[in-house]
């Protein structure tokens, strides 16, 4: 689960719907790789489970729990913390996405909801963010406005857990020197395959345009921008939030972050 690709950027704040308010969110544009029912049947394949996918199953740990994914995508992180007993809602904009959701082993223990943010009822013990979602949000209100919704969804000492990649890795260096080009095997047993170009930075910002290349030989592409915000920056984010206890880790054995770390991955909370 750590392709360059990560969930387009589907949250947003509107300031004047109903009032206003933080809890308010619309729908923004979704890349086609979430719409595209052929390319949504390819993520799991591009991102398996890996080191990422155990650190969030231990983070929930036991006892039960009842546990938000926001951004859940094809659901193999809410399917996996639902079968070992937690009470799990995920939600995500991406019909195509929550299709599979449904359809996996185990899916029919997890409580979907097509939609945002503002969408989802109930207060839980822990949400999380996976596979680098939290940089679709591309400045500091967006994502401030995130924080706050999620921890009015947590119940008192509940826990927000996400990561981002850490800016001062520069890893978007590598998807330009590598072309990020990956092939992977379809469902039907044919090759298809990814490559990431025309990757340029501004500021803390990164655009890229991802080319997919499909069994048949059709070619479908998207535009993506993510934001490399640094853990100064986050931490202050989530502070002003309410998160008061802010554990950090630079990589998924939860060693230190130093300025070498891929990862800034943050477990977050409040008393």
């Amino acid at each position: 689960m750590a392709s360059p690709m990560s969930p387009s950027a589907w949250l947003r704040k509107e300031r004047n719907r109903s009032g206003g308010g933080s809890g308010s969110w619309l729908l923004n544009e979704l890349s086609a790789h979430y719409t595209d029912p052929r390319l949504a049947a390819l993520y799991d394949l591009q991102n398996p489970w890996g080191a990422d996918s155990e650190f969030y199953l231990a983070v929930a740990g036991r006892p039960v729990q009842a546990i938000l994914d926001i951004g859940c995508g094809t659901g193999m992180m809410a399917a996996a913390l639902a079968r070992q007993g937690h009470d799990v809602t995920a939600v995500d904009p991406a019909a195509a996405m929550l299709d599979l959701a449904r359809s996996r082993p185990h899916g029919n223990l997890v409580h979907w909801v097509h939609g945002l943010v503002a969408d989802v009822r109930g207060h839980f013990d822990l949400a999380i963010m996976t596979g680098h979602a939290f940089q679709v949000l591309l400045d500091d209100e967006t994502s401030l406005a995130l924080l706050q919704a999620v921890k009015q969804r947590l119940v008192p000492g509940g826990r927000f857990a996400f990561e981002t990649r850490n800016p001062e890795a520069r890893i978007w260096e590598q998807w330009a020197s590598q072309s990020t080009s990956a092939s992977t095997t379809a469902p039907s047993g044919k090759a298809a395959g990814t490559t990431h170009v025309d990757i340029e930075k501004r500021g803390e910002l990164v655009s890229f345009r991802s080319i997919y290349r499909l069994e048949d030989g059709t070619e479908v592409s998207s535009r993506s921008t993510l934001r490399f915000a640094s853990q100064a920056t986050i931490s202050g984010l989530a502070a002003k939030a309410g998160f008061s206890r802010q554990t950090w880790y630079g990589d998924w054995d939860c060693r230190p972050v130093t300025p070498d770390s891929r990862e800034l991955i943050l477990v977050a909370g409040f008393e």
